[in-house]
């Protein structure tokens, strides 16, 4: 059977691409090999899982170590039910045992099941019986809340001091947040307590990557050995710069192009690439789905929106950034604030603006030249109607500003066959947008009225973004927030001239 992408869960070597990421893999062993507790994390679907399972299996095939892998995450409902969580943690423990070659007999989980810290009694007798140090991965730590997280890390930190002989020589704890950075309700205590406090012994947080260019190469020269199938020069190269090697958008896109659409074409290019895009991010996959969930978390909501609008976002507390990269929502490089990826970029707006798209009445053809051609200018106007039309006041209440609200107009014509390109200058307090269709480019740049400068900034701004695309005339939309202007003077549109350009100055 031929190997393909995976998409959903671990990868299983035998059936899917599977890249090594090294990188990922030597500083864990060496905290291994030190006898050290820590945490492993990474955003959803970035292949945590997938390393660590590799390393339990590589582990148990050198045979200096019993390494167990489990999840945790069928302990989640018992919550505040100490007890009931301790059995599902040792049902999975026994799971993990089972699931090893050549396991050794070790004492029944079920003899713990009815005391208060089972685990850790399980995990003494076991590593006592046990010949080899055992290495214990924890998967999904994060799906546990109340008082059963709060006991599963007592009773680890309890038998901490008596490792390797009469405890697991090294614990790793696998979740999407460094553990410190919970905060875990007691209802025994009546308190909020972090990770950090119940698991002081952490000796250091590993953050996994997202796959580097050679990895994104190595993933796609699998599938051309595997299915003769080939990638045009550079085509890898756009890939990762559309994803930045997150590995679940590099296996998504590899499947849409490779297998969805384009199964026979036998040399893919940059066009095939734009099309699986756009059949992925329609797809609205469950990853995609998840995204659009974030939004609703309001942490998240503060940073995303005003990003979406140019703001300049460094005002919010460092904590609430740190969230937003842990999520994969923003770029793990702490010294810019930025979206996590180039696709993250297109999909964040659209996903904010489903709803409002589905309930527009909008043709792409009624836009349309006899020629095939765009006619931008009707566009823009047949927006100011409906801006006018529906009010802003509702979307305002519903913090839908009106970047987001443009955007939504303009996704229909790009379901029909164009393209957005959005830039997001932040701290400049305003968006750009570029839409390419049947070959024209046209720009449009969005800027909340802030006083008198708003027309002259924004007038420069928008000429300098013309000169690097290379265009001699644009559309400047500035709305304003006042509602007690009578509508007249606040609905207008201005022809100007500025610094040898054409603007139409759109006043809303």
């Amino acid at each position: 059977m031929k190997k393909f992408f995976n998409t959903a869960g671990p990868n299983v070597p035998r059936l899917h691409y599977t890249v090594w990421r090294e990188d990922g893999v030597n500083p864990i062993l060496e905290l291994i090999e030190q006898e050290k507790y820590f945490t492993h994390h990474a955003p959803r679907q970035s292949g945590k899982t997938t390393l660590l399972e590799g390393i339990c299996r590589r582990l148990n095939q050198e045979g200096k170590y019993l390494a167990i892998s489990i999840t945790v995450e069928s302990a989640q409902a018992a919550r505040d039910n100490v007890i009931e969580a301790n059995r599902s943690i040792l049902r999975s423990l026994n799971s993990g045992l089972t699931a090893c070659e050549d396991y050794p007999s070790l004492s029944p989980c079920s003899d713990f099941f009815g005391e208060l810290d089972g685990v850790r009694f399980c995990l003494e007798t076991w590593s006592k019986e046990s010949k080899k140090p055992i290495v214990l991965i924890i998967d999904e730590i994060d799906s546990m809340a109340g008082e059963s997280l709060i006991a599963l890390l007592r009773q680890l930190r309890a038998g901490y001091g008596q490792r390797p002989h009469a405890f697991p020589q090294s614990i790793i704890l696998n979740g999407v947040r460094d553990l410190k950075d919970y905060r875990i309700y007691s209802s025994k205590e009546d308190t909020w307590l972090t990770g950090g406090s119940c698991f002081n012994i952490k000796a250091k947080s590993i953050r996994l990557g997202n796959f580097t260019l050679e990895n994104v190469r190595e993933l796609f020269s699998q599938h051309e050995a595997e299915h003769n199938q080939k990638l045009a020069p550079g085509l890898v190269e756009k890939i990762y710069e559309l994803t930045q090697g997150q590995p679940w958008l590099c296996n998504a896109l590899g499947e849409q192009m490779c297998f969805e659409l384009f199964p026979e074409v036998l040399v893919l290019d940059e066009t095939h690439l734009h099309e699986a895009k756009e059949a992925l991010i329609l797809s609205r996959a469950t990853h995609i789905d998840q995204l659009y969930y974030r939004l609703e978390d309001p942490r998240i909501r503060q940073i995303v929106i005003p990003m979406l609008a140019g703001e300049d976002v460094s005002r919010f507390p460092q904590e609430d950034l740190e969230y937003a990269r842990d999520l994969g929502l923003l770029h793990p490089d702490t010294k810019v604030v930025r979206i996590a990826n180039p696709l993250y970029k297109e999909i964040l707006p659209r996903e904010m603006t489903y709803a409002l798209q589905q309930g527009m009445a909008f043709e792409p053809h009624w836009y349309e030249l006899p020629n095939g051609k765009l006619n931008y200018k009707k566009l823009m106007d047949e927006f100011v109607g409906f801006w006018r039309e529906h009010g802003q006041v509702e979307f305002y209440a519903l913090e839908i500003t009106p970047h987001t609200m443009f955007m939504a107009w303009l996704q229909r014509l790009v379901n029909g066959g164009g393209a957005i390109h959005r830039e997001y200058a932040l701290g400049r307090k305003r968006l750009d947008i570029l839409v390419t269709f049947a070959g024209e480019k046209f720009v449009s740049e969005i800027k909340l009225y802030r006083g008198e400068k708003t027309l002259s900034d924004g007038l420069n701004q928008i000429c300098e973004y013309l000169d690097q695309i290379g265009l001699s005339e644009g559309y400047l939309m500035i709305f304003q927030k006042n509602l007690a202007t009578d509508e007249d003077s606040r609905y207008r549109v201005e022809a100007m001239e500025y610094l040898g350009k054409k603007v139409l100055v759109y006043w809303l």
